[in-house]
């Protein structure tokens, strides 16, 4: 499947499922991530929510609408502090429902947050759109690192393949693999 097709699958969960409406009912959502950037390799959404007055009420809420509409088979939902002593709040679920394993992270942030996310997304979307190789070698090495179980869940992360690509010029998955041994 390639990105266009899952961002089509992305936007069912968005749109159809009412996902987006629903977290609209709890602060202002950003869609974040691959998503945002073109550039999905397998099925991940990513969503930053804006709301600095998030409740354990709400939040209690948001996860009962999860669990009755997503019939997650893996779900996490937790409050803790950030580096700064700041409350974030968080939910991540794994779902089945349309036939294949999609993954969802919701985080609850402050506006300071968010707008630090979208400028590390901008700026990504800035270099690839100049030069539209850089999106190719990036989506290459992320679904080679899928095929070998060592995306996300595994050892690397995006952030791993964005920062040895765009600043360290990195162009194949031995490359990535020699840089980046962990």
């Amino acid at each position: 499947m390639n990105n266009t097709e899952r961002k089509k699958q992305a936007d069912e969960f968005l749109y159809k499922f009412g996902l987006l409406n629903k977290l609209k009912e709890y602060g202002e959502p950003h869609i974040v991530g691959s998503y945002c950037m073109d550039m999905m390799a397998w099925n991940d959404l990513d969503i930053y929510i804006l709301n600095e007055n998030m409740s354990l009420e709400l939040f209690h809420e948001l996860s009962q609408y999860i669990i009755s509409t997503y019939k997650p088979f893996w779900y996490l939902a937790k409050q803790e502090a950030d580096d700064n002593g700041k409350t974030v709040w968080f939910h991540g679920f794994e779902t089945t429902i349309t036939g294949e394993v999609w993954n969802f992270d919701l985080w609850f942030l402050g506006e300071e947050e968010i707008l630090k996310a979208k400028n590390y997304y901008t700026g990504i979307n800035e270099k690839t759109s100049k030069n539209p190789a850089l999106k190719e070698t990036i989506m290459s090495i992320k679904q080679e690192l899928i095929k070998r179980n060592q995306y996300e869940y595994g050892q690397y992360t995006s952030i791993d393949v964005y920062k040895a690509v765009l600043e360290h010029g990195v162009k194949t998955i031995d490359e990535f693999l020699v840089r980046n041994t962990k």
